[in-house]
């Protein structure tokens, strides 16, 4: 008995359907695991994360790569958000200034020490900021480079079959 057929057996409207689904359930899982990331590290405290949520981090880090990769390989930006510097410098100060900040509470909570928390904050919301501006800079390059190499070839469609 054959159990796996090559021949798509849904019509268009289930085939969406099913995309839709399965969009969700990838998001679902993505925002489960950073936020079992999150929890993790507030309760166990930041002296020993590492050990304890290394699998979550692996398995997060992999679906955002994939997710990076895929987009960028299709020249898809987003549905809200445009590829110009002032939208990626405010998500980068954004990005960087909550990381910061959860940074600097659970430094606050470890060692009860408002100027070195403070100074967290500071370091973290100076670094992030720039690594993820240039991030986001080299991504937003790679898409307009891509899309105009899609629009050329007047290919607007993914590049494999689903």
């Amino acid at each position: 008995m054959k159990w796996f057929n090559r021949k798509n057996n849904l019509d268009e409207m289930q085939e969406l359907k099913l995309l839709k689904l399965e969009s969700r359930g990838f998001w679902l899982g993505f925002i489960g695991l950073f936020l079992s990331i999150v929890v993790q590290i507030v309760i166990y405290g930041s002296e020993n994360t590492r050990e304890v949520y290394a699998g979550e981090f692996i398995v997060f880090l992999c679906m955002g790569i994939y997710l990076i990769a895929e987009c960028l390989r299709n020249g898809i930006w987003g549905r809200h958000l445009s590829a110009t510097p002032a939208v990626n410098i405010g998500l980068s100060l954004l990005a960087a200034a909550v990381t910061g900040l959860f940074n600097a509470i659970v430094s606050y909570r470890n060692y009860h020490d408002a100027t070195a928390a403070f100074s967290v904050f500071i370091v973290y919301f100076l670094m992030l900021s720039i690594v993820i501006s240039v991030t986001l800079t080299v991504c937003s390059a790679l898409y307009r480079r891509r899309r105009r190499h899609l629009e050329e070839d007047g290919d607007d469609k993914p590049t494999h079959k689903i």
